[in-house]
């Protein structure tokens, strides 16, 4: 799992941490970027990522796979065919 990089920091007093430097140069993240948090309870892992610039630009082609064995027009007038 070389494409996995683990790093540790530490909490201090007024809650703030320092980003470990090896984790900001393959994030490519800079002063003034901002970062999405999620914690999950079930798993109780906390996730830290960039926040994208445009979601719309993070998101293009995000299932394309999909239509791969079909045609958009061809899935339509399927769909249209079952109303």
């Amino acid at each position: 799992m070389d494409h996995v990089v683990k790093s540790e920091s530490e909490i201090r007093t007024r809650y703030q941490i320092t980003i470990p430097e090896d984790i900001r140069t393959r994030a490519k993240l800079n002063i003034g970027d901002s970062l999405l948090w999620q914690y999950d309870e079930i798993s109780q892992e906390i996730i830290v990522m960039p926040k994208p610039k445009s979601f719309s630009d993070k998101l293009w082609g995000l299932g394309k796979d999909i239509w791969e064995q079909e045609s958009a027009d061809g899935y339509i007038r399927k769909e249209r065919t079952e109303w």
